[in-house]
């Protein structure tokens, strides 16, 4: 009977957890563009839902975590595209830059050896009320 019930329990967390990430008010898609022979650019592009933000790679130390990208492990500045607010947020009693509704970001990269490259994003969301944990989202891109 206990193995049923821990087995039972597990189950639900792990369905709890699928369903958690896949009802996120961001949605991420990641694109890896040639320009020339040797020269691509990635972007990654965040659509967010009506109400909700997420913050800048260049919003204040003091306010909410700013969004972080990585490519093959080591942390990048990707360029910013799109409308960014500048604004003083009464959550975190400091101004931040945000994004709403969409973000584009985008990196210029030289073609590799290796055939695929390893692109990761560490986003916080929030919606005025309640911020969502840190979420990080990887994806693979082949030149």
């Amino acid at each position: 009977m206990k193995i049923v019930l821990i087995a039972s329990t597990m189950l639900f967390s792990i369905f709890s957890l699928l369903n958690a990430q896949s009802s996120s008010p961001v949605r991420w898609t990641f694109e890896l563009n040639k320009i020339s022979e040797t020269d691509y650019e990635i972007e990654a592009v965040a659509n967010i839902n009506p109400s909700w933000v997420i913050y800048s790679q260049f919003t204040d130390d003091a306010g909410p975590i700013p969004t972080y990208f990585a490519i093959n492990g080591k942390q990048v500045k990707f360029e910013e595209k799109g409308k960014v607010i500048k604004e003083f947020d009464e959550m975190f009693d400091v101004e931040v830059m945000k994004f709403k509704e969409k973000a584009s970001f985008v990196y210029k990269i030289k073609k590799e050896q290796n055939p695929t490259i390893d692109v990761s994003v560490e986003y916080m969301t929030c919606d005025g009320q309640r911020c969502l944990p840190p979420a990080e989202i990887s994806q693979n891109l082949k030149f």
